[in-house]
């Protein structure tokens, strides 16, 4: 049984830290060398949230006491988009801490050959 989307708001509201990334290919990323990658949470099934958002849970062991947290990032990238969507889901889901991780003014992307554009 799944929970629903007031769940999952209150689920993400009780993790203190937010690890924010400015595109979603780096949230996924660092999901994957957390070990966190299937513990996915859908922006559709989290009241008052943007569809386009994907949350990823874990949790860190610090001097025996787990601190919870979520990796997410921005629906688009750029600053003004970091900053606007950054703001709302603070707003909304009001993080204690927040590590920014990843880039947010600049596009990178490869060509056909894999180079650098």
């Amino acid at each position: 049984m799944s929970n629903t989307p007031a769940e999952e708001l209150r689920q993400l509201r009780n993790r203190p830290l937010c690890i924010i990334c400015g595109r979603p290919a780096e949230a996924q990323a660092i999901a994957e060398k957390l070990g966190i990658e299937k513990n996915r949470i859908s922006g559709h099934e989290v009241e008052k949230i943007n569809n386009g958002h994907t949350f990823f849970t874990g949790s860190f062991d610090i001097k025996g006491k787990n601190l919870d947290y979520y990796v997410t990032s921005s629906i688009r990238q750029g600053i003004q988009s970091f900053t606007i969507h950054s703001s709302i889901l603070f707003h909304i889901l009001r993080p204690r801490f927040v590590i920014h991780a990843g880039v947010c003014a600049a596009y990178y992307e490869d060509d056909a050959e894999g180079k650098p554009v």
